[in-house]
């Protein structure tokens, strides 16, 4: 054992045995020096690699440009050469086509100063989303006192929320949920204590300062619940009464806003019964496009019937559009809107005084009607609504203006 121990001390000049492998770091002779100049040279290029990490891939990147280079012909290399030299023109110029477009939205982006729960930046919120999504009722608020102004986006606003929900999922528990979270803030926002969000600060606010029923908030919610436990509506006569359950009750909130007593007034719920079932059947109407994404069609089953309509056959295969009698139902339901909106011209004048500004969402829905008739009932129609950020505004005037709430009013 000790001759072992001596001959692998001698072969490996192992010093002492101070450890299993503390072998000797002199040169063996001058095969170990040029091993150790390559092991510096080795050494000192993972440094410069580990400083420049693409160090590596730049090197292997020319060899294998180098290596196809060889292979082509000069006048290919140029040809190739100068495609790329487009290509990466062309992407200089998209990113500053993108950065001078992030530069233009920067201007139209809306600026918070501290919190988005902070009332002043919550009603500022409400407003911005009012405007780029309800622009008719942006344009009818500026003829509401300014004093009820936020209140009076606050609670369309709420409206827009409410009826968001069905579309955004099928699951009836889902929007069971979302409505229990609307009714918890509700309750919470008549206990003075709102919830962290922007319309539930905004609501609070306005309730504090106007006299605005629970009762009619919580009925627009009811309404939502009848809505998702019945995805199919059997007569007209249960569409009306979704639709007037929902835009007849905003009517009142805007009366109420506007601190006109209405209880003891029959005109005023008449018109108010009409101008809401109307106005209800045309968000319905309106609706019908996005729906149908969705293989949703939410119109009277009695009328779908006569009409042999539904979602399944709905789509001609061949001409890639609707079947015309889709545009059959939409004219028998728009003519009960209609007939809904001539009923209330007999109320105007026996309105109490600025209560027609509570009903000023009957103008749009008049010219609506107009327009719809004239693309023939065609809900899909691009002419819908064209001209609404120009005609709209300036039928509202004149109607307003004449102390009505409707503008062909003959």
């Amino acid at each position: 054992m000790q001759v072992w121990g001596r001959f692998l001390a001698k072969r490996f000049k192992v010093s002492g045995f101070s450890g299993r492998y503390a072998f000797s770091s002199q040169p063996k002779d001058g095969f170990e020096q040029v091993d150790r100049k390559n092991q510096d040279q080795a050494n000192e290029h993972n440094e410069q690699t580990c400083q420049n990490p693409d160090h590596i891939h730049n090197v292997d990147k020319a060899k294998r440009q180098k290596q196809f280079e060889d292979k082509m012909t000069p006048e290919e290399f140029e040809e190739l050469k100068k495609e790329h030299e487009k290509y990466y023109q062309q992407q200089e110029e998209m990113r500053q086509q993108q950065k001078d477009l992030a530069e233009k939205l920067e201007k139209y982006r809306p600026k918070y100063d501290g919190s988005i729960y902070e009332l002043k930046n919550a009603e500022k919120y409400v407003e911005d989303q009012i405007r780029k999504f309800d622009w008719n009722t942006y344009v009818i608020s500026k003829y509401y006192p300014s004093a009820v102004r936020t209140a009076f986006f606050s609670l369309n606003y709420y409206n827009i929320e409410l009826m968001r929900i069905p579309e955004m999922t099928k699951e009836t528990n889902l929007i069971m949920g979302k409505l229990d979270f609307w009714q918890e803030s509700i309750n919470q926002i008549f206990q003075d204590q709102p919830m962290k969000e922007p319309v539930s600060v905004c609501l609070h606010d306005a309730c504090k300062k106007n006299p605005i029923s629970k009762n009619l908030m919580t009925k627009l919610i009811n309404a939502r619940r009848y809505e998702a436990d019945h995805p199919r509506l059997n007569s007209i006569s249960e569409l009306a009464y979704l639709a007037e359950q929902i835009r007849s009750n905003m009517i009142y909130l805007n009366l109420q806003l506007l601190r006109i007593d209405y209880k003891d007034n029959l005109a005023v719920h008449q018109a108010a019964s009409s101008v809401g079932r109307c106005l209800g059947i045309i968000d319905y109407i309106r609706r019908i496009p996005y729906n149908l994404r969705k293989y949703r069609l939410y119109m009277p089953e009695d009328i779908n019937r006569k009409y042999n309509v539904s979602v399944r056959n709905l789509w001609d295969r061949v001409e890639g559009k609707p079947k015309d009698q889709l545009f059959d139902v939409v004219l028998e339901v728009a003519s009960y809107a209609k007939k809904s909106l001539d009923e209330s011209k007999q109320y105007q004048k026996d309105l109490p005084p600025q209560a027609f500004r509570a009903f000023l969402h009957a103008v749009e829905a008049e010219q609506y009607l107009i327009d719809l008739e004239k693309a023939n009932f065609n809900v899909f129609d691009r002419s819908l609504n064209a001209n609404s950020y120009i005609q709209l505004p300036l039928q509202v005037f004149q109607a307003a203006k004449n102390k009505q709430f409707l503008y062909h009013n003959k």
